[in-house]
């Protein structure tokens, strides 16, 4: 089995591929971006969409980059977060060069984080910096719901129950 680093290397050798890549890569990057900063002005998606002139929806369709949005919108969204939007045009060839230089040492990693928030974009984090919750510490907690636990309902009853 590949792993993603080599099977986009291969992916990266059609020059089509690359260049689909980057144009849709730059949404998820907008996405990262407006999220993060969202979240360090401590703005909900309603406030943020208010301040904006648009809805709730809209700032979260762009957050989970599934719209394109117009340079308008950007900007707009932009004014309420207080920032600037920096739009520029690379060159491919400066794309490959960059991803075959070395990664970002870990305290510029570390500056990339915000709440909990990586970008998509960044290296992994290595499981040892993670901490995760003992699940352990919930299984007294097992049978406190006073919901019946679900189980499949016979055939007859499922006929009698939505027919």
């Amino acid at each position: 089995m590949k792993d993603i680093k080599t099977l986009l290397a291969e992916k990266f050798q059609d020059r089509d591929f690359e260049q689909q890549f980057h144009g849709i890569n730059a949404f998820f990057r907008l996405a990262d971006e407006l999220l993060l900063l969202r979240k360090k002005r401590k703005m909900t998606q309603q406030e943020l969409a208010e301040k904006a002139g648009t809805t709730q929806a809209v700032i979260s369709r762009l957050e989970n980059a599934s719209v394109m949005p117009s340079m308008e919108t950007i900007i707009k969204i932009a004014d309420a977060l207080g920032a600037a939007v920096d739009v520029r045009l690379m060159p491919l060839e400066e794309i490959r060069t960059k991803q075959t230089e070395a990664v970002l040492p870990d305290s510029q990693k570390e500056q990339d984080v915000v709440d909990g928030i990586v970008y998509y974009h960044q290296e992994p984090i290595l499981e040892s910096k993670l901490k995760w919750i003992d699940v352990s510490a919930f299984s007294s907690m097992s049978g406190i719901s006073g919901k019946p636990a679900l189980r499949p309902l016979g055939k007859t009853k499922k006929i009698r129950e939505f027919a």
